[in-house]
């Protein structure tokens, strides 16, 4: 058995007690940890950790400690939300989610569905002891997290507005072993699906655990004919080109020479919007400037000059979609480096006669 595996949400409450495991795990060769937030002494007291934690990004705290306990494994850390991960970077054999924010699993469910990979959604509910995994297998005719959605859930889920503050869902302050207890039932069903053994596996399911009344529920779902989510599965090139030196007047060509077509193109980048402006709600400052990658801007790029607070963009003064014609000659000339593109992201060229996806900077 050999495998590659993501995880997102790599040092919570329950992706800090799965690291160990999946070090322990035989023939795993490369595991990729996302986690944007950083350890704090609240952590302790539901979190794997030490106080030798503290302050340090839990991506890369996980990462240290998965490779002390099998050194040969490859242990990537990205201290970054998933949403603003290159979609590249989330291949693998098994996505392991550990999210205690629903539009976040949502991001998940679309980046597992669009690469065509396993993912195992595994959570906790304090009150009632409760630990959960839910296994995704993106095929014809299978359930994904959003066909078990109604409207509820929503109007419910976090709503990611570029104009908004980043304000993140509340935290579960789960027992430390209920954390352990979600992670052991993820890591098993994780090695289930690296073995082969599907016969086995929960795919479609819901496995829930209750520590408080002692008892064990599998709930089976169906693909929902009604789901808002497509279920399309994208078939991406990789092209050894890395961002800076591949120009958006090329990247055209490219999209155009793989559709066979001369038609009006469209470009975007998997999860991203563009931007051109930041306003400050503080303090009412503006800043124009060419366009980049929304959520590449780094803090120093969002924060604004006149009082320091962060900046956020408006609603018009962001695209998802930058059409061939529409661009100035300067512009066309940019790299797509220049827009804050990334090795790994997946860059989608749209026309008449179709769509043609590329990831750039090669294989993830």
């Amino acid at each position: 058995m050999t495998g590659s595996i993501v995880v997102v949400g790599a040092g919570g409450a329950i992706g800090s007690h799965l690291v160990p495991h999946l070090g322990r795990m035989a023939g795993i060769r490369r595991v990729t940890l996302i986690d944007h937030d950083v350890y704090e002494a609240k952590n302790l007291a539901s979190q794997d950790i030490t106080r030798r934690d503290l302050g340090r990004p839990k991506a890369m705290g996980q990462a240290r400690r998965l490779r002390r306990i099998a050194p040969e494994i490859t242990a990537t850390a990205v201290a970054e939300r998933v949403e603003d991960v290159p979609l590249g970077l989330l291949h693998g054999d098994v996505l392991l989610a550990c999210l205690d924010s629903r539009a976040a699993r949502r991001t998940v469910n679309l980046c597992a569905w669009r690469l065509g990979v396993p993912w195992i959604d595994a959570g906790v509910r304090r009150e009632d002891l409760l630990a959960r995994v839910n296994v995704y297998r993106p095929g014809p005719d299978e359930p994904c997290l959003e066909c078990a959605w109604e409207d509820r859930d929503y109007e419910t889920a976090e709503q990611a507005y570029p104009c908004a503050a980043d304000e993140g869902p509340a935290p579960t302050n789960a027992p430390s072993g209920l954390g352990a207890l979600a992670a052991a039932l993820q890591a098993l069903e994780c090695e289930k699906l690296l073995a082969g053994r599907h016969e086995h596996v929960a795919a479609g399911s819901q496995v829930t655990i209750s520590a408080l009344g002692h008892r064990h529920y599998v709930t089976r779902f169906a693909a929902n004919p009604g789901c808002r989510f497509d279920h399309a599965r994208w078939n991406v090139e990789a092209l050894d080109r890395q961002p800076d030196a591949l120009a958006l007047a090329e990247t055209f060509r490219l999209g155009r020479g793989a559709l066979g077509a001369q038609h009006e193109m469209r470009l975007g980048v998997a999860n991203q919007l563009f931007a051109s402006a930041l306003g400050c709600p503080a303090c009412g400052h503006r800043r124009e400037f060419s366009l980049r990658l929304l959520g590449r801007l780094g803090a120093a790029a969002r924060a604004c000059p006149q009082c320091g607070r962060p900046m956020r963009a408006g609603g018009g003064d962001v695209v998802e979609w930058l059409a061939a014609s529409g661009l100035p000659p300067a512009l066309r000339q940019a790299s797509l480096g220049d827009l804050g593109a990334r090795p790994g992201d997946v860059v989608t060229l749209a026309g008449p006669t179709g769509v043609a996806h590329f990831q750039i900077g090669g294989v993830a």
